[in-house]
């Protein structure tokens, strides 16, 4: 079982009886201090025993994740990010655990990750390339996705097209993609225009956007693109 920063604060709030036991070496307890817990120093043949619930520690989750299911521990919890989870929650009063698989990794890190929370993504088309890059950016924290397409789904598209079903066929596929793209994280903003690009709307989707997404089948919608891109100082990615 895993609990996030916020829960564990949520039952420290309400003085839910439970134990904190750190499985970190030294060194990574003396860089990274769990301020507001008394946590309790152990290894994985001496977890203690209390009344209440255990919530284990390490530093990433997932050293403490692999210990409860070799154990088959009941009434035991890994916090979901470890300490590095725990100290980002303490310090910038945000929960961002659920990312946790992805700030372990040297090239992303908490920074990275709060760079991809305040970044605005403009991406254009939702059709194969389009959805699975919609989703992508998504569930990886990206903090506004503003999409445009004009198309309606269609049967052939499912197939290769995730976000859309047989119940969405003949519906606009914008629509559809926010709706879906909510359900994945609900923090994030998706800002959306139900019409294909053009030289009039252009500028506007574009907007505040650190990136533009060529996610189309035409190429003169890419070189409409394209210009946009130079004009503005925007950067373009295109598959």
């Amino acid at each position: 079982m895993i609990i996030t920063p916020q829960e564990l604060k949520l039952w420290i709030d309400e003085g839910k009886p439970f134990i904190v036991v750190d499985f970190r070496p030294k060194v990574q307890r003396r860089e990274s201090p769990l301020s507001g817990l008394n946590a309790v120093i152990a290894d994985a043949d001496t977890i203690p025993m209390c009344d209440g619930e255990i919530v284990l520690v390490c530093q990433f989750g997932i050293v403490t994740e692999e210990i409860i299911v070799n154990k088959d521990l009941d009434d035991t919890f890994s916090l979901l990010g470890g300490a590095q989870a725990w100290e980002a929650f303490q310090n910038e009063k945000q929960d961002m655990s659920r990312w946790s698989r992805q700030t372990v990794l040297s090239e992303i890190g908490l920074e990275g990750q709060k760079r991809l929370l305040n970044a605005t993504v403009a991406l254009v088309g939702m059709g194969g390339l389009g959805c699975p890059i919609a989703q992508s950016l998504i569930t990886a924290g990206i903090g506004k996705l503003k999409i445009i397409d004009g198309d309606k789904v269609e049967l052939s598209n499912l197939h290769r097209q995730p976000l859309f079903n047989i119940e969405d066929v003949g519906r606009l596929k914008v629509h559809v993609a926010k709706a879906k793209l909510r359900q994945l994280n609900e923090a994030a903003v998706v800002e959306l225009t139900e019409e294909y690009l053009n030289d009039n709307n252009g500028l506007n989707f574009v907007g505040d956007a650190d990136i533009i997404i060529d996610a189309t089948d035409n190429i003169q919608t890419r070189q409409l693109i394209d210009q946009i891109s130079k004009e503005f100082g925007i950067p373009m990615v295109y598959g």
